[in-house]
């Protein structure tokens, strides 16, 4: 928690944001026990046709609910912003970087007229992002001295990019590694072990996927590669923590190959004491395509990680993986060697045990809520400071 001396003036920061979700909790409430800010939240209570699991009830005294006018689901919103207190009760304004929001821009428009402190926070690029919005995205970021994003590799892109002008920060996302080393610490090896047994799984090889089932992340190819590393781990069992829209196509996936005995769905499961075990106790994460903050938690758990080695196909997060470090790649889309990155992963215990340890330091130091919330305030401050000058 920063702390300021006694006649420091305390910053006044409003954060114009689409949802508050659950993976933001540890952050948000790191921001607002902080005595040097001010941090306030404006946000909507859902986005229609998403579903997450939100938070903004927990923090009702820090949290404006707003109201959200959906021009096409798909395209334009408009949020019922309190202009008035937005642009006169607050130092800094940090508006999420997505101008399909319209009110986004807007707001944006208006705090920097009034001499506000403005950042645009968001991600640089998004996986599968068309390239024409996304351009058109960025045009617009640069209108703004301060940007915040979602890594410090984001970081040096936009800067290739022409971003020059511009201070440009990466928060360093991840999650609440505290609260991971605190789930961790819970289980001994022989409640692990007496786990395992309750579960049905005695001393099988576990390889975990956690993460909703939707068409980026294309864990149909796992699916897919599955046998030919079965025929080397025959006691080899898939546990897939998640549910989405893919879970029906993939279970019928399994059921073809004759995969079932293999495959464990999990479901969903949020709480981070029921996600310890099954982290704790697999071998290795694979995720084919698309990976995000899956890719922190396996490192908060010293589980090193296997994904494509196409960078456009991920989130941000994906610059916290160093290939044969932390995890290895296999050529994306390629079933083959998914399954050939898997069996050499599962077949050197050292190197699995090298690369989780990698990871976990990576979680530790660098990509944690700590970090963001250092960040954001050196941001905050910065943009403060522009608009006085």
């Amino acid at each position: 928690m920063g702390a300021t001396p006694a006649d420091a003036r305390i910053l006044r920061v409003a954060v114009v944001m689409n949802v508050l979700p659950h993976y933001r909790s540890a952050f948000y409430r790191c921001l607002f026990q902080r005595d040097d800010m001010d941090v306030r939240v404006f946000c909507q209570a859902a986005i229609p046709g998403v579903n997450l699991k939100l938070v903004h009830e927990q923090f009702r005294d820090r949290v404006t609910v707003v109201p959200v006018l959906s021009m096409n689901r798909d395209w334009l919103g408009w949020q019922r912003l309190p202009w008035r207190t937005l642009l006169s009760s607050f130092d800094v304004l940090f508006v999420l970087g997505n101008p399909r929001v319209v009110s986004n821009v807007v707001v944006g428009i208006l705090a920097c007229a009034a001499g506000k402190g403005v950042v645009v926070w968001g991600q640089a690029h998004t996986a599968g992002a068309n390239p024409l919005t996304e351009a058109l995205r960025l045009r617009w970021w640069r209108s703004f001295r301060n940007v915040f994003v979602y890594t410090d590799g984001e970081v040096r892109r936009l800067k290739a990019r022409g971003f020059r002008r511009q201070h440009v920060a990466g928060m360093n996302n991840g999650l609440d590694q505290s609260k991971i080393d605190e789930a961790a610490s819970a289980w001994r090896p022989v409640d692990l072990a007496a786990w395992r047994e309750r579960e049905g799984l005695g001393r099988r090889t576990l390889v975990l996927s956690c993460a909703r089932m939707e068409p980026k992340n294309h864990l149909e190819l796992w699916v897919e590669a599955m046998p030919a590393v079965i025929d080397r781990h025959p006691e080899l069992v898939w546990c897939a923590i998640g549910d989405g829209p893919e879970r029906t196509r993939l279970e019928a996936h399994v059921r073809r190959l004759g995969l079932t005995p293999n495959v464990r769905w999990v479901g969903t499961v949020l709480d981070e004491p029921k996600l310890a075990p099954w982290f704790l106790t697999s071998q290795v994460l694979v995720h084919p395509a698309g990976i995000g903050l899956t890719l922190l938690h396996a490192f908060g758990y010293g589980l090193p990680v296997v994904t494509s080695d196409d960078a456009a196909t991920h989130m941000p997060e994906f610059d916290a993986f160093i290939p044969g470090e932390t995890g290895l790649l296999y050529r994306h889309g390629d079933a083959s060697s998914l399954a050939s990155a898997i069996r050499q992963c599962l077949d050197d215990e050292p190197a699995r045990q090298r690369m989780g340890q990698r990871g976990q330091r990576i979680a530790r130091e660098d990509y944690n809520v700590q970090v963001m919330v250092e960040r954001f305030a050196a941001i905050a401050k910065r943009a403060a400071e522009d608009s006085r000058r």
